[in-house]
């Protein structure tokens, strides 16, 4: 019996085996649904996927986005924003960090409008991070890093200015009428993680648990990266699952194998090549691949490494949404 896209993701989510794959994204830029819709089109501002390409694309999922705001250097090309470095260097500077009110209701008027209007039967998905990310980038990677020695109550209380954000952020996702979390903050480049095994346990952990003992709904942990050596313990967090499993970084077989059993794996599709570069015959192919390989007795969800950028190839997204189709259901 066919499930509607709600009912597949979480079955996923609960490592189980639903009517066939689920394909889900964190977003899917403006530019690349034009070209998929043969019309501009435009998500309103906060949602992360225009409705329209959802009658195009077999995807399982809506977005919106609430992350807080990381204090940065920023320049915009070619349909993206860039980040350069942080503002807040000094104790002097925490009076540049002003972050909305998230326990006011008119936060949550183009939210409730956009489920209202648009996510029917599929998953909802709030889009946000714990804050690790936006205190290392609002300092920037040097400040941050040496201050983790030379200064760790600035850190600290950066940190915590912005995970406490998110504390009080996500307690109200459990009223909104979404049904998953994404809560990313990367930790890792391609190499390994970015800060020690150790930073992460006494500053980070701590911190993210914070944020996920005040939800209430099935979660997904993302991160760029390879996460390896610290994966163990960001699984005590109790994520459902973890996301998007960057090919080349991370070997999502081997992820399978060791940790298929406690948490669902998403993503893997390949952005640096395969959806950007390469062909629909090339992309038909990993997505098959995908689902052969990790998919098979359930707890997989499709994904792209990151999301849809705007340099994505259309005819490939779109060859990657006939093969969930004809790959995807289980037997």
């Amino acid at each position: 019996m066919a499930m509607t896209s709600r009912e597949r993701v979480l079955s996923a989510l609960n490592i189980k085996k639903p009517d066939r794959v689920p394909w889900i994204e964190s977003y899917i830029h403006d530019e690349l649904a034009s070209a998929l819709v043969g019309k501009t089109v435009k998500a309103p501002a906060g949602a992360r996927i225009a409705a329209e390409v959802l009658e195009v694309l077999k995807i399982d999922n809506i977005t919106f986005n609430l992350k807080p705001p990381e204090f940065t250097e920023k320049t915009f090309s070619a349909g993206l924003d860039f980040v350069g470095d942080g503002l807040i260097k000094t104790w002097a500077d925490l009076e540049k960090i002003k972050l909305p009110d998230p326990d006011d209701e008119k936060f949550y008027i183009p939210v409730k409008d956009y489920l209202r209007k648009n996510k029917k039967d599929r998953t909802a998905i709030a889009n946000t991070r714990f804050g690790i990310s936006n205190a290392y980038l609002s300092m920037g990677m040097e400040t941050f890093s040496y201050a983790l020695y030379d200064d760790r109550k600035l850190v600290e209380t950066i940190l915590d200015l912005f995970v406490n954000w998110s504390v009080r952020l996500v307690k109200h996702f459990n009223e909104l009428g979404f049904d998953v979390v994404l809560l990313g903050d990367d930790l890792a480049a391609k190499t390994g993680p970015i800060f020690s095994p150790q930073v992460v346990r006494e500053l980070f952990l701590p911190r993210m648990r914070k944020v996920t003992e005040a939800l209430k709904l099935p979660w997904i942990y993302h991160s760029d990266g390879n996460i390896m050596p610290i994966l163990d313990d960001l699984l005590t967090l109790g994520m459902n699952g973890i996301a998007n499993l960057e090919p080349g970084p991370m070997d999502i077989v081997r992820v399978k194998r060791d940790y298929g059993h406690k948490v669902c794996l998403v993503g893997n599709i390949d952005l640096h090549y395969t959806l950007t570069r390469g062909t629909p015959e090339e992309t038909e192919r990993e997505v098959r691949e995908r689902i052969e390989q990790v998919g098979r007795n359930g707890g997989y969800i499709i994904a792209s490494s990151n999301g849809l950028t705007n340099y994505c190839q259309p005819q490939n997204v779109l060859a990657m949404s006939r093969a969930v189709e004809k790959y995807g259901p289980y037997k």
